[in-house]
């Protein structure tokens, strides 16, 4: 199972996002957006930063993962991903390999 979250920076905090079905989660990935995925079955959290996103959104969002991670399981590993520098295991996740 995967939830995954948005972040609004206007409310400095995540909104839970409706996955479409059939859609791959590698379009969800904007430039102007940070998003946050919780694999459940895998025990992890991936924040990815879009290029267009401020080093504030970005740091908000880091600090509000942790409460996004506690509230699933705080045994979850969070992985921050910045848009680019993309590793192996988040493109395999999102389905971009």
């Amino acid at each position: 199972m995967i939830i995954t979250y948005q972040f609004n920076k206007e409310l400095g905090d995540f909104e839970e996002t409706v996955l479409v079905e059939n859609v791959p989660l590698f379009e969800l990935l904007d430039s102007n957006k940070i998003l946050l995925f919780v694999d459940v079955h895998e025990r992890n959290v991936w924040v990815w930063q879009g290029d267009n996103t401020s080093t504030r959104m970005k740091f908000v969002s880091s600090q509000t993962a942790l409460h996004i991670r506690d509230k699933h399981d705080i045994s979850f590993m969070i992985h921050s991903i910045d848009e680019g520098d993309e590793t192996a295991a988040f493109k395999i996740f999102v389905g971009l390999v």
